[in-house]
């Protein structure tokens, strides 16, 4: 399959699946509105997923919307071993709680793995994030943890995930001042 028809397949692929995510994370936990002071953009470091002393080895933009959408963009330049280039990420955050300045959430992203030499194989990348944000500093943190599934298969059964590796990570909000 050509480059160009591959990056249509994937492109048609989240279509379908996009809509589906925010509907399926918001079915759990206390109503968004609770957590609106967490909606905004982060730059996120994240840390190695493999044992070791704690490094980063991306950085990331993350951005939560009001009605329950997440974007996620990895620079994947820190060099973290084994994984393949991949497209940029979209799913669905849910309010856990809110109590005491402190807004706990979950969220589900899903993105694409690009053919390379090293990684020949479509997969598609489900990245689970658990973390709090702390409303009063205006930062997160928590752990995230990427799995993949096959190209064929539903990134959203858990059954269907592999290789998950988990790490922690940390954020800040982007404001324009």
């Amino acid at each position: 399959m050509t480059a160009h028809r591959l990056t249509w397949l994937v492109a048609a692929v989240a279509a379908v699946i996009a809509p589906a995510v925010p509907a399926a994370a918001q079915e759990a936990g206390v109503p968004l509105s609770d957590c609106g002071a967490l909606v905004g953009v982060y730059i996120t470091q994240n840390y190695n997923k493999h044992p070791g002393p704690k490094r980063v080895v991306s950085r990331s933009l993350l951005t939560f919307a009001a009605d329950g959408a997440v974007a996620f963009d990895d620079s994947a330049e820190g060099g973290g071993p084994g994984y393949a280039p991949f497209s940029g990420g979209q799913g669905a955050w849910t309010c856990v709680a809110a109590e005491d300045g402190t807004l706990r959430f979950r969220a589900v992203v899903l993105d694409f793995t690009l053919a390379s030499i090293h990684w020949p194989e479509p997969r598609i990348g489900r990245l689970d994030l658990d973390g709090a944000y702390d409303t009063a500093a205006g930062t997160m943190s928590g752990s995230a943890t990427l799995s993949f599934a096959p190209f064929d298969a539903d990134p959203l059964d858990r059954a269907n995930l592999r290789d998950g590796a988990t790490g922690p990570f940390d954020a800040m909000r982007i404001t324009a001042d």
